[in-house]
């Protein structure tokens, strides 16, 4: 449980697992023992000391509130981490811990490694929302209801073409985060100033075995240049903004004035404290709180990417205590998204009798015809 209970609320548990400090340990830990690995395969550390260093980081007793307290010294978790580890091997191998790699090399590699299984836990979950969207966009293909604009009636449209639209923006965003994620979920590897100097030949091949050993794309170091990071993470705020989005429509369709819409039966919590009779969009409530806060996230990361010369000083360290909380929008996303996915209400008889009077007339048939040409697009999802 975080000590911050309300965020508790806004948490994933999966998302908040993977972030948490075991988790987080273990990828540095992780790092360290296949960068060994992977320096003894290439001849420059002895295999002897590769192996010590491996059963060091799975031994290794780290104190995490210690831990925190000596990091704060030097700005970094690494550090001290090291120190342990170099403590743990002993004299005749501790020289060759963490040889050639840097804090930011370690700290940086952690991150994505915690961040990998939350975006494949997402792509399911997106995909599967998806799939549930187009089947209900398909049976209300032709429910005819009311749109609107600015908040007052326009024209009519259907509920199908709603629906399709939030299953086609998901999707696309399915589609872009996992494009981003295939270059921005990379290995970090530079060392000291982010040019493998002390490696030699070796360091691209030494790079290319740590990143197979702990599943991350091999990339030259991104430590100041963040671009392909920084993307995928806006593209993690983006599925949140949808998301949002789709949270947005379904609390104003689920007022009782309209009720064409509900993110669930009204028998499925959403309770007040203080009103027997009210049955509170809580699913809504929580995505729309996950997408208010991403661009507030966001303006973190982009603050951070105007780094100095060749490591950030302030900004690396302000992104690394934020990129746990915007996964933590993306995970409360999805909790909403599974929910709307197996649970979504379409009242057809309140839409119809909203239409009647407040818009009039019917949806032009080539409403059906939209509906049908963005349900072709998503054809893979049928």
């Amino acid at each position: 449980m975080p000590a911050n209970l309300p965020a508790a609320l806004l948490s994933r548990p999966a998302f908040a697992a993977a972030f948490d400090t075991p988790a987080f340990v273990g990828a540095m830990l992780r790092f360290e023992a296949a960068l060994a690995a992977a320096q003894a395969a290439e001849g420059l550390i002895p295999a002897a000391a590769a192996t010590a260093i491996e059963a060091a980081c799975a031994r290794v007793d780290i104190d995490v509130d210690a831990l925190v307290a000596e990091g704060r010294r030097s700005a970094s978790l690494a550090v001290p981490l090291v120190e342990r580890l170099r403590a743990a091997v002993g004299d005749a191998h501790r020289a060759h811990v963490h040889f050639g790699a840097t804090s930011q090399d370690v700290l940086d590699t952690a991150m994505a490694s915690c961040l990998k299984p939350c975006l494949e836990e997402a792509d399911r979950a997106l995909e599967a929302t998806v799939r549930a969207l187009v089947r209900r966009a398909r049976e209300h293909r032709a429910t005819p209801m009311l749109g609107r604009t600015l908040m007052q009636p326009a024209l009519p449209i259907t509920a199908g073409l709603r629906i399709a639209r939030w299953a086609t923006a998901l999707a696309q965003d399915r589609e872009r985060l996992a494009e981003a994620q295939s270059v921005g979920l990379a290995v970090q590897l530079g060392g000291a100033v982010g040019a493998l100097e002390a490696l030699g030949d070796r360091g691209a091949a030494v790079r290319h075995r740590l990143a197979l050993a702990l599943g991350l794309a091999d990339a030259r170091a991104w430590h100041v240049h963040r671009n392909a990071w920084i993307d995928l993470l806006g593209r993690i705020a983006q599925v949140t903004l949808t998301t949002g989005k789709v949270a947005r429509d379904l609390a104003l369709a689920s007022q009782p004035e309209v009720g064409e819409m509900r993110e669930a039966p009204a028998d499925a919590g959403g309770r007040s404290s203080a009103m027997a009779h009210k049955r509170n969009p809580a699913g809504c409530a929580l995505a729309l709180a996950a997408a208010l806060r991403v661009p507030g996230l966001m303006s973190v990361i982009h603050s951070a990417a105007i780094a100095e010369n060749e490591r950030a000083l302030g900004g690396w360290q302000a992104e690394l205590a934020t990129v746990p909380d915007l996964a933590a929008a993306l995970g409360t996303s999805l909790d909403f998204l599974e929910q709307v996915g197996t649970s979504l209400v379409v009242d057809a008889a309140r839409m119809r009798s909203n239409l009647e009077t407040y818009g009039g007339g019917a949806p032009p048939a080539r409403l059906a015809t939209d509906v049908d040409e963005l349900l072709a697009e998503l054809a893979p999802y049928a």
